[in-house]
C-alpha cells in the first residue's frame, strides 16, 4: 500500500499539528536537516500527506517516513 496514492486531503486540526511537529523534529534530527531547508520541507509535506491519507498514529508515520 502506498499511502501517498490515497491522499484524501483530510484537514489537520490544531491539536494534531503538535503531534506531527514531533514526528517532523524527530525526522529532521535523525537526518541532520535544518528546519526551513528544502529537504525539511519535503519531509514535512510527506508527513502531512501520510496523515491526510489516514495514517493517524505518530509511531506509524515515523516508521513510514524513515523508509523514504
Amino acid at each position: 500500500m502506498n499511502p501517498f496514492n490515497n491522499f484524501r486531503d483530510y484537514p489537520i486540526l490544531p491539536g494534531e499539528v503538535a503531534i506531527l511537529e514531533g514526528v517532523l523534529h524527530k525526522a529532521l534530527e535523525e537526518r541532520n536537516l535544518a528546519m526551513g531547508s528544502e529537504e525539511a520541507e519535503e519531509v514535512a509535506q510527506r508527513i502531512a500527506k501520510l496523515y491526510q491519507a489516514g495514517v493517524k498514529d505518530p509511531e506509524q508515520i515515523w516508521q513510514m517516513i524513515r523508509t523514504i
